[in-house]
């Protein structure tokens, strides 16, 4: 009976929608005619390539630059405060940042009155350039907060940070200096554990649709952008062809991933040389990890104070350098159509409200061992493409009578918001020492009483974290959201993205910082929430 309280909400609300979507999706890999369009399609070659090339490109960008600032200040007093620079990069959604980001770049954006001047924008292609330069940048500039989360999360881990303590004594003792130490030492550790979760930004990257859309590459379009397109048209071949060309995507990343595994087992033993070679006196890169954290902090300072002056802005012809006059009529606009704003707030608090009951649910009443299974299937939501969760959700949805109803918009939601909270609250829910709950039940406080009065005050950073990350998830999902409203509904980021396209930059502007002030301040109190009552 307990077991089955814990399993009946996860598995209906969550788990079974997810197991059918993926399971439609793959029901075109059969159609032939849909292949054959496929391969026939004249951006497929062009699409693939840049599709790998601009997630490959970031990935690799990101990790170095997340590598480079950790190297530079590990142990060093500006280490802890990481994670709040972290905190905040995480909380601007990458549909935000990437609007941002393209009226900063653009030729009539700042960059170009700052450094061209003239009566006239230059003719720059910097936004949706045709090698994808800017998408590129734009995604190395998101995911490197959310890998020095990682990197900082597990070197402050109590266990693991105390073993790399005594092993840098050691190493010091040695003769080696503190570069040396942090490559042969720290970064294999930092590599080991970063495996999956780079893999999954690699994904994200190569598949990525509503940054895509906005700063990205037009004659072709990334592949994902190609699947996105057939996916909405109203023909059902294309239709057809798009959802093979989301098997195809996710086939042929799934070859490079096992060809990635491979090389990356043959790294470690080609390393073990390196790691075993005798002192070095090489430095911290301190200058290099200065330069690239200002740089990475002062666009992301920038973007954001752009967003905020532009959504003040009315009118701001080129070449000015401030507004002609501030107005708060794009805000005006925006809270007069507030339907989007408001079903947003109310998915995002619903999703994620949901998601946490399901998932302490499951960690209250199912053994430890079981949770392979539950975080087996949640990297599958968030490791595998999006386009083909979303086309299989939207057969699925199709079929039961689903699609443009707001049952439907929250299960869409609830596919990735509960897998964040799942993956972002297990390790600190099992981690929880046992005997508190024990020593509670021996003076006969009930189940719920326990976890009230106990384990709920001792997880309250770790329950706050984990219900703002899936706030903030639900807030920023489009692509299966646009699929599922069935253009009944119509959500912020729908908004946005339309918006971006169009030529009223202020109220583009209101609707991306709009995106962003919910989840910076569930963030904040998240934050509060994890401070310690007592210091």
């Amino acid at each position: 009976m307990r077991q089955g309280l814990g399993l009946g909400p996860l598995i209906l609300l969550w788990a079974l929608p997810l197991l059918g979507s993926l399971g439609l999706a793959l029901v075109p890999i059969g159609d032939g005619a849909a292949w054959a369009a496929l391969f026939d399609h004249p951006q497929l070659r062009h699409g693939i390539a840049l599709s790998l090339w601009s997630g490959t490109a970031a990935t690799a960008a990101a990790l170095i630059c997340t590598l480079i600032i950790a190297a530079g200040l590990y142990r060093s007093r500006l280490w802890n405060r990481l994670q709040a620079f972290s905190a905040a990069g995480l909380a601007l959604p990458h549909l935000a940042f990437a609007i941002g980001f393209a009226l900063l770049i653009a030729p009539g954006g700042l960059l170009a009155r700052l450094l061209a001047g003239g009566e006239s924008p230059p003719q720059w292609v910097t936004a949706q350039d045709p090698l994808g330069l800017s998408l590129i940048v734009a995604l190395t500039l998101k995911e490197i907060p959310f890998l020095l989360s990682l990197v900082w999360s597990g070197l402050a881990r109590g266990d693991f940070a105390a073993g790399l303590d005594g092993q840098w004594r050691a190493a010091r003792s040695l003769g080696h200096g503190p570069g040396s130490i942090w490559l042969r030492v720290v970064q294999p550790q930092v590599l080991r554990r970063l495996f999956w979760p780079i893999l999954i930004v690699w994904v994200y990257g190569t598949t990525v649709v509503d940054m895509a859309l906005v700063i990205g590459p037009t004659q072709p379009p990334t592949f994902a952008v190609v699947i996105w397109h057939d996916l909405n048209d109203a023909d059902a071949a294309s239709n057809a062809r798009g959802a093979a060309g989301a098997i195809f995507l996710t086939l042929v990343l799934a070859g490079l991933i096992a060809l990635s595994i491979t090389a990356w087992r043959l790294a470690l033993k080609l390393r073990q040389a390196f790691q075993t070679s005798g002192p070095s006196r090489l430095p911290v890169p301190r200058t290099a990890a200065a330069f690239v954290g200002a740089v990475t902090v002062c666009l992301y300072a920038v973007t954001f104070g752009l967003l905020l002056l532009m959504s003040f802005a009315p009118r701001w012809p080129y070449p000015l350098l401030w507004p002609e006059h501030l107005s708060a009529v794009a805000w005006s606009g925006l809270l007069a159509n507030g339907s989007p704003l408001m079903l947003s707030l109310v998915l995002a608090a619903a999703s994620a409200g949901a998601a946490l009951v399901a998932v302490v649910l499951w960690f209250e009443t199912q053994p430890e061992r079981r949770d392979r299974w539950l975080l087996g299937l949640a990297l599958a939501a968030l490791g595998l493409p999006q386009v083909l969760v979303a086309a299989g959700q939207y057969r699925l949805f199709l079929d039961i009578d689903f699609t443009g109803t707001l049952a439907g918009l929250f299960l869409a939601h609830l596919t990735p918001v509960l897998a964040y909270v799942a993956v972002v609250l297990a390790g600190p829910y099992r981690a929880l020492d046992p005997r508190y709950a024990a020593v509670a039940r021996s003076l006969r406080a009930g189940p719920f009483h326990v976890w009230w009065r106990v384990k709920a005050p001792l997880l309250r950073g770790a329950l706050a974290m984990a219900g703002a990350v899936g706030f903030s998830v639900s807030m920023v999902q489009f692509v299966p959201a646009q699929l599922i409203a069935a253009g009944r509904f119509a959500t912020l980021p729908m908004e946005a993205l339309t918006l971006s396209s169009g030529g009223n930059r202020a109220l583009t502007a209101a609707y991306a910082l709009a995106l962003t002030l919910p989840p910076l301040l569930a963030f904040t109190m998240a934050g509060l929430a994890g401070r310690p009552r007592w210091r």
